[in-house]
């Protein structure tokens, strides 16, 4: 008689949002938002903003079947379909792990149900349990099979029931042998019914879009109502979220996977918060990049336009000072004095517990008088901005001096985009004496002319103080 799995992970019903959201709030992706929302009025639809918006689309249709397993595709190759389109001419063989033309296929499946999205908001429909049902059937077009579970385990191969609930156990069995129980199939109907009415209490308590996004995500997941396709369902409805209040679509890229998959762990565990931090992160990455980008203007045909265009000219050239920019720019130098106390304190506490015992080790820190450059543009292809040091370049360095290498920790201030819109960053990285910048923090800190320094502070010092301890921890492995 075969052995039980043990239980990693035990199913229970779905739970709602605490009454106070506040803790979960994310008010630098507000600011940033709002910087977007001003902005759109003045890009308009301009080719860059358009351009931008259907890369995206096509980035989260390819994403969101690598992320499941769905098919495998080249880097590259996915590079040259986000800027050239979906077509199955751009896929050799070697590229992916299934036929080129199946591949393309379920992707520009992904690719009509993101425009669909667009479509059901503008017709104000409500979210239902029948039209999840058509997400599932419309995203799932060109599976036909699935492998199932049964309730020990073991998978099998069965039919694939697109736009039905599922009718056996789906709980994968983890590496180490044990069970993640998902709703029962019996179970399923009242919990997607309940589903679908917290999130309408949601929609009218206005709850954030980037928590509610998260919340509906994570619910589903627990409830994995369909046989398979679970998870691009669960960000297809996150997205709709999102769009629903003016964001972009939720692009779960493959390098964050594990971060995912661990968010969604935590929020099994009662844990939320991570899941809404990661989701409010990328959403903050692709607002951040929209502005960046969307600097082309539309065609003039008018006066207004004319001056507004001569306005910019003077603003990118330099003659005219833009009011956006002082607003930021003062902001950053109140937290460059933060950072450059803060970092004299560390420098003095490392000076006096450890160069005080040996003189072989030696600490300093202090602002640069000509910041690096060079290394900004790899940490801006890394974490998916435009770093612009010509409108604005700070920085301060903490010296970790050693017998073997002197590492440096930088924490970089500097603009945002081609031309500058308000927006700065902050990066802190670990330089050694070779190889690339090590960065220290998970996202760039970013600064905007809607920013209020009262605000903005505390969040700031909690971000340096992680990236310290993790450039500490970073210089310490050299030691040994």
């Amino acid at each position: 008689m075969e052995e039980k799995p043990q239980i990693h992970y035990r199913w229970k019903e779905i739970s709602d949002l605490p009454a106070d959201v506040e803790i979960f709030r994310d008010r630098e992706l507000e600011s940033l938002f709002q910087v977007w929302s001003d902005r759109k009025i003045e890009f308009g639809d301009s080719d860059s903003v358009k351009n931008f918006s259907v890369q995206l689309a096509r980035e989260w249709a390819i994403e969101t079947g690598i992320i499941e397993g769905v098919y495998t595709l080249d880097r590259g190759i996915t590079q040259t379909l986000i800027e050239r389109g979906i077509n199955s001419a751009y896929i050799p063989h070697d590229a992916t792990n299934h036929d080129p033309e199946l591949v393309a296929r379920t992707i520009q499946a992904h690719a009509e149900v993101l425009d669909g999205l667009f479509a059901f908001i503008r017709g104000e429909r409500d979210l239902t349990t029948g039209y999840v049902k058509e997400l599932h059937a419309a995203l799932l077009r060109y599976e036909d099979t699935v492998v199932v579970f049964d309730r020990l385990g073991n998978k099998f191969e069965t039919a694939l029931e697109k736009g039905a609930y599922k009718t056996q156990p789906n709980n994968p069995r983890r590496p180490d042998g044990s069970l993640h129980e998902y709703c029962p199939p019996e179970h399923v109907a009242s919990e997607m019914d309940r589903l679908i009415e917290l999130h309408r209490q949601h929609e009218t308590r206005r709850v954030p879009a980037h928590i509610e996004a998260a919340w509906l995500h994570h619910a589903f997941t627990q409830i994995h109502s369909f046989q398979d396709g679970n998870g691009r369902v669960a960000r297809t409805l996150a997205s709709l979220v999102g769009i629903k209040s003016g964001f972009f679509p939720l692009v779960i890229h493959r390098d964050i996977r594990e971060r995912y998959i661990d968010a969604l762990e935590s929020a099994d565990h009662g844990q939320l918060g991570t899941l809404v931090s990661l989701f409010s992160q990328i959403q903050k990455r692709a607002l951040t990049k929209a502005i960046g980008t969307a600097a082309e203007v539309k065609p003039v045909t008018s006066v207004e336009q004319a001056v507004a265009i001569t306005r910019d000219l003077l603003f990118d050239i330099g003659k005219m000072t833009p009011p956006e920019y002082l607003a930021a720019k003062q902001i950053a130098e109140d937290l460059l004095r933060l950072t450059t106390n803060r970092l004299r304190d560390v420098a003095g506490l490392l000076a006096r517990d450890i160069a005080r015992a040996s003189s072989v080790f030696r600490f300093n820190s202090g602002r640069i008088d000509n910041p690096p450059v060079q290394e900004l543009r790899t940490i801006g292809v890394r974490m998916g901005y435009d770093p612009n040091p010509r409108e604005y370049n700070a920085a301060l360095v903490l010296l970790l001096g050693s017998p073997n290498t002197d590492t440096r920790i930088f924490v970089s201030f500097h603009a945002i985009g081609s031309a500058f819109r308000g927006l700065l960053a902050v990066v802190v990285y670990l330089q050694g004496s070779t190889g690339d910048p090590v960065m220290l923090c998970d996202d760039v800190f970013r600064i905007s002319y809607q920013d209020a320094i009262k605000e903005i502070a505390p969040r700031y010092q909690k971000w340096l103080e992680d990236a310290v301890i993790k450039g500490i921890a970073e210089w310490r492995k050299t030691l040994v």
